[in-house]
């Protein structure tokens, strides 16, 4: 419950033990844990549901998700099962046999957890394979080892972390690679000069770490190549079912949502945030967590960070997409043995700005998201945000033509594994780094997190303010379902020492 007390001017002001901006993933889990403890919390979201890029809204019929398609680690054990445990919450998943099918011209791999079509066409990797599930299985099990240290006593946790961390410091391996770029890994393999090879690992690794093999740091990328073998599920409903459950178990156990309010700008006294300003209203709190990035607290401060401009200050968070809602024949795909799909165009170089797309329909099984006969298919490509807001400043014409070009193109490329996707299309909804800024709030409409070059996460509170806690994808971790929950449970911990 709030605590009402007055400002210098007499007018009421709500007061929290602790006020979240921001109901992305990062912010419900936050919240979630916070009110399960008894903390008096309030959740501030600008947007009409929760879940920012992993959310699924709703549009003639439809029901589309705004980014992230498929989840991973919901397995037993995992990040996602053991906050279930902790929120009371079932998931509404359902399990994928293919994760996604990778195709390239010609070549299609259906990526399932034995990676059989993978090995078959690659055979030259099997130890490449084998060596990367054993530092995603060491690597999971470390995440399961810093859950369990929540809600422990320091002296109870020093030791646990010890016990968890004393075989992981003995294994050569591990440190070896921590300081190896993918690129580094695969030359040991012998696979460096193996160029559709290459151009795989290149493709799945800018989905999931945001960079490609040149510099994304291995370990980082044991887990991000885990994906197919590790339980991918998608939900009834849709991925927005995730974060709307920890919404609905926040307020279970006392927390406040406020949906459709956007937070304006923080008040400062000294090193602490002593005012949070909304359009419709102000609150104070002992603690404030905000799901963004630092020029997402720098703009709320008032302030600017040197170097902003096509990407975040640490220049390692970059990317944006660009993504078409389709609602189809629900008939298209009945021959592909799975829902989800990587379409690289063919000859290509490069693997962003439609050169590769990521094609994720919902599931025949799921009557909520479309109409009887149709499928709600989610389509998307890495871009860069400048040429967006470029033709966004030269006017609407300019702007709307690039939204064309891209989304001719990307049809072109879908198509040409999918014939006849067009023919039965009854919307074509396109998204690009604008939109995204609009309905997340998201600096630019950056999207995916930092680039996992280094284990090291770019610095977040640069002002040194002493209640405020930066959660999300650009907080480590980093980027997916999985990794934001362990960053916001490990800096709830934190705050639950502080109140």
């Amino acid at each position: 419950m709030a605590e009402t007390t007055s400002d210098e001017s007499g007018s009421a002001v709500e007061k929290y033990d602790v006020i979240i901006v921001g109901g992305g993933i990062g912010g419900v889990v936050a919240g979630g844990l916070l009110a399960r403890s008894g903390a008096g919390v309030l959740l501030i979201e600008q947007g009409a549901h929760v879940g920012g890029c992993a959310a699924t809204f709703s549009h003639r019929g439809y029901r589309f998700d705004a980014g992230a398609t498929i989840g991973c680690g919901f397995h037993r054990g995992g990040p996602m099962h053991w906050l279930a445990e902790q929120l009371d919450i079932t998931w509404p998943l359902r399990p994928l046999p293919v994760a996604w099918e990778y195709c390239d011209g010609i070549l299609n791999l259906p990526l399932d957890p034995a990676r059989i079509s993978l090995l078959q066409q690659f055979p030259e990797s099997r130890g490449f394979w084998r060596e990367q599930a054993e530092l995603a299985d060491s690597l999971w099990d470390l995440s399961e080892c810093l859950l369990a240290l929540y809600g422990q006593g320091r002296m109870q946790q020093s030791i646990s972390l010890g016990a968890c961390l004393l075989p992981r410091i003995k294994d050569v391996r591990l440190l070896r690679l921590a300081l190896m770029s993918v690129a580094q890994w695969l030359k040991g393999h012998g696979l460096a000069d193996n160029k559709a090879f290459c151009r795989f690992i290149d493709a799945q690794l800018l989905i999931s770490a945001q960079t490609t093999a040149g510099n994304c740091n291995a370990l980082f990328a044991a887990l991000s190549l885990d994906l197919p073998r590790r339980s991918p599920c998608v939900f009834d409903g849709g991925i927005g079912s995730v974060a709307e459950l920890i919404r609905q178990a926040m307020v279970k156990n006392g927390g406040q949502v406020r949906l459709g309010e956007k937070v304006q700008s923080f008040t400062l006294k000294g090193k602490k945030i002593s005012e949070v300003v909304t359009e419709k209203g102000r609150y104070r709190a002992k603690e404030v967590v905000l799901n963004g990035s630092s020029v997402t607290l720098a703009s709320l401060l008032g302030k600017q960070l040197a170097g902003v401009g096509g990407g975040d200050v640490s220049g390692r968070a970059a990317w944006s997409a660009f993504v078409l809602h389709l609602g189809v024949e629900d008939t298209i795909m009945a021959e592909r043995p799975g829902d989800h799909l990587q379409l690289l165009r063919p000859e290509s170089i490069g693997l962003a700005e439609g050169d590769s797309l990521f094609l994720s329909a919902s599931p025949l099984t799921d009557a909520t998201r479309a109409p009887i006969g149709k499928r709600a298919i989610t389509l998307s490509t890495h871009t860069k945000v400048g040429p967006w807001w470029q033709a966004w400043g030269q006017g609407k014409e300019a702007y709307r033509s690039l939204k064309a070009e891209y989304t001719e193109a990307a049809l072109n490329v879908a198509e040409g594994y999918i014939p006849g996707m067009r023919r039965g299309m009854d919307l074509c909804l396109a998204g690009s780094p604008v939109t995204y800024a609009r309905y997340t709030g998201r600096h630019l409409g950056l999207v995916g997190g930092y680039t996992q070059t280094k284990l090291q996460a770019p610095k977040q509170n640069l002002f040194g303010l002493k209640n405020c806690t930066l959660v999300g994808d650009n907080s480590f971790p980093g980027q997916s379902v999985a990794g934001v929950t362990v960053g916001a449970t490990m800096a709830v911990d934190t705050l639950l020492r502080q109140l």
